[in-house]
């Protein structure tokens, strides 16, 4: 039996847990990988450090975040035998893996400090939260919790070199409450 060698694949991730009772499965996956997985008809698993290839059934994928996906695999249709898969090392053909281009992950931007156009300085980005599409960056500004929306449109500045992204931030939104 020939096997797929691990130096021609790419680890993108683990099967977290069991979804439901039909055999699908929870992957996390680092976010760099969410287009490759979202194209590619197959995945590797490494079961006994070997490359086991399974397909991606018909349904295909449901992404629940940049980083976790419910998936149905063929010949994978039964809790049992979704439980077997878990904590199993996910793997993709090196050549089929999509790299990013110009475009930058949100979820780079941890650790970023954030600047507002007309107030300045806001803080640093300890989260970045994709509600549906909707892309909210995390910060503490003066002592409080805040969620700042992020879109193309808002950005005036992103230094890559200085860890630096400056915000059109919509007006009202740091307006401190006085009691």
């Amino acid at each position: 039996m020939e096997t797929i060698p691990k130096n021609n694949c790419v680890k993108v991730g683990y099967v977290q847990k069991p979804h439901g009772i039909h055999g699908e499965l929870v992957i996390r996956f680092q976010e760099e990988f969410y287009e490759t997985l979202e194209e590619n008809p197959a995945i590797f698993l490494e079961i006994d450090n070997l490359l086991v290839p399974f397909f991606i059934s018909d349904e295909g994928l449901r992404f629940k975040s940049g980083e976790s996906v419910i998936t149905q695999l063929d010949w994978v249709d039964s809790d049992k035998k979704a439980k077997d898969l878990c904590g199993l090392s996910v793997y993709v053909d090196r050549d089929d893996v999509i790299e990013f281009e110009d475009e930058m992950s949100p979820h780079a931007l941890i650790g970023y400090q954030l600047f507002d156009q007309t107030l300045g300085p806001i803080g640093q980005i300890t989260e970045v939260n994709d509600f549906s599409g909707n892309i909210l960056l995390s910060v503490v500004y003066q002592g409080k919790d805040a969620l700042v929306p992020l879109n193309d449109d808002l950005i005036v500045r992103l230094d890559e070199d200085l860890h630096e992204i400056e915000l059109r931030i919509p007006e009202g939104l740091f307006d401190l409450d006085e009691e």
